[in-house]
């Protein structure tokens, strides 16, 4: 009976405790900066505190009704403010420092995520996020949900490859007018192939490096893994193909090529998993012309 004494004050405390932070959640107005960010902030069920996004930002649907801020790397302190946030969410590499300097003199709340292209690192990367809005359940229940379907997806990809082993993946991403990156050992593309249990064709300790024929050739890739936006510059598939640096590789060769939304190739996050499966498929394909 004396517990019932106090069970009224601990239920008023509870509910005030909810309001508070309801309350704190309802006066955030986050600007997000980054696809992977964007995309954990809706997630973890915080959208309706987002005001406003970087250009690479576009997923989930809602996020294009809302205003754009520019580039991630070409933020302007004046095009943020004009949103008036109470909180900017980047990922790490956006900017420029001066902007993000000039954000927090003027009041604003800046958080800067760690871009780690790891399974241990987007797993912190959910878990830094929830904690900064307050969902740390809704963070540690999307973290167990990225770990169970890339287990999953892990377990397959076990089951597949060539005859001489894992499969060997190029990252091929765009360089500018008319050029190609191909993707080294610390980039997301690189992670990636690592959790469809690939071999990366390139393991150069850097992000990305041109990419020649040769060195293409010589790599001798079994997959590539391309965006969809750089199928598209390129006027599809078949022309992507017939480019210079990758036409005479075993994966042009026999078209096995695994297609993803560009924004998954940009920083690992709550779509990761789709990225690994369809990377998966592809590697678990035969070449044409072999059983």
């Amino acid at each position: 009976m004396r517990r019932l004494r106090f069970l009224p004050a601990a239920i008023a405390a509870t509910l005030a405790l909810t309001a508070a932070t309801l309350a704190g959640a309802a006066e955030r107005r986050i600007v997000t900066v980054g696809p992977p960010v964007t995309e954990l902030v809706y997630a973890l069920g915080d959208g309706g505190s987002v005001v406003g996004r970087d250009t690479s930002s576009h997923h989930p649907q809602p996020v294009n009704d809302l205003p754009d801020v520019g580039y991630m790397r070409a933020l302007s302190a004046e095009g943020v403010m004009s949103l008036d946030p109470t909180h900017v969410l980047a990922i790490q590499g956006a900017g420029p420092e001066t902007t993000l300097d000039q954000l927090r003199a003027l009041g604003v709340t800046v958080e800067v995520v760690p871009e780690t292209p790891t399974l241990a690192g987007l797993l912190d990367k959910v878990e830094r996020v929830a904690r900064l809005l307050g969902r740390e359940a809704e963070g540690r229940r999307l973290a167990d949900s990225l770990h169970r379907d890339l287990a999953a997806l892990a377990a397959v990809a076990a089951t597949s490859g060539t005859k001489d082993g894992a499969p060997v993946v190029l990252g091929v991403v765009g360089g500018g007018p008319g050029g190609l990156m191909a993707a080294g050992s610390r980039s997301v593309p690189a992670a990636l192939i690592a959790m469809a249990g690939g071999r990366n064709a390139l393991e150069v300790e850097r992000d990305y490096v041109p990419m020649s024929s040769e060195a293409a050739l010589a790599a001798a890739p079994d997959v590539l893994l391309v965006s969809r936006s750089l199928i598209d510059r390129s006027g599809g598939l078949d022309p992507f193909l017939a480019t210079p640096q990758i036409a005479l590789t075993p994966a042009a060769k026999a078209r096995r090529v695994a297609v993803v939304d560009g924004a998954l190739l940009m920083g690992l996050g709550p779509r990761t998993a789709e990225a690994v499966a369809e990377l998966t498929r592809v590697q678990g394909t035969s070449p044409q012309g072999q059983p």
